[in-house]
């Protein structure tokens, strides 16, 4: 009996050697290079050489292999040890390595999105490295009295600026210089007399299309909102509205 595969398809994989680990491995490499659309689990099945229904030996459905995908990734990440450096330093530090990890691995971003889907099943208990990253967040702002509301609120905000700016990193037409050129001499064409700020601010503007250097920008702008935030704390105030402004 020849061994030799047919031109175009996949080898098998050698028998007793399929696993949870390797069916992860494979899934996270086709959603990088293929994008959650595509992906399906007769896909991953070919692309292992093995029977779709090999795949449910190990998880029951599609929605259980992207919650073991989700909490595969995010156990990479650990939050960086706390420190005496300031807490809104910080804070700073372990949202840029969460933004490091969103663009680092596409597939994360598109586990997040499909996340609303299906619920997590309850018998596999919270995605460990996701929670560990909110204690985390969460234990410098309120060791920094920071109150109730506010580090909540401020966390979630945090949380969703960051995503959100790596889903745009992935889909921004200015990822490199040549692109932030070409934008740039699109916005100096325009009217000067009908968008003169446009114009006069464009190597700015294209710039600021920078995806990860405009990350940080933000990052430290919602910071420093939230270093103010921390003196409305020590006024008592604890339900999230600004201090009345003075006359």
């Amino acid at each position: 009996m020849s061994e030799h595969t047919d031109a175009g398809r996949r080898p098998r994989t050698p028998r007793n050697t399929l696993s949870a680990d390797l069916i992860l491995d494979t899934a996270l490499r086709l959603l990088d290079e293929r994008g959650l659309d595509a992906f399906s689990m007769r896909a991953l099945a070919e692309e292992l050489g093995v029977g779709t229904m090999a795949l449910y030996t190990y998880f029951r459905s599609k929605e259980e292999l992207f919650c073991a995908a989700r909490d595969r990734v995010f156990g990479s990440y650990a939050p960086p040890p706390l420190t005496a450096a300031p807490w809104h330093r910080q804070l700073r530090e372990a949202c840029l390595g969460l933004y490091q990890l969103f663009t680092g691995r596409p597939s994360v971003l598109q586990l997040l999105a499909e996340q609303h889907r299906a619920e997590r099943p309850p018998e596999q208990g919270p995605a460990v490295g996701a929670v560990t990253t909110m204690e985390h967040m969460l234990s410098l702002m309120r060791g920094a009295g920071i109150g109730r509301q506010q580090a909540a609120r401020a966390q979630t905000t945090l949380i969703q600026y960051t995503v959100g700016a790596a889903l745009r990193a992935g889909r921004t037409p200015c990822g490199d210089a040549e692109q932030r050129r070409r934008f740039q001499a699109r916005l100096e064409s325009l009217s000067a007399e009908d968008f003169p700020l446009i114009v006069d601010l464009a190597p700015e503007l294209a710039a600021a299309q920078e995806s990860t250097a405009q990350y940080a920008f933000g990052l430290d702008l919602i910071l420093a909102g939230l270093r103010t935030a921390g003196s409305w704390e020590a006024a008592g105030r604890d339900d999230g509205a600004p201090p009345a402004q003075s006359d």
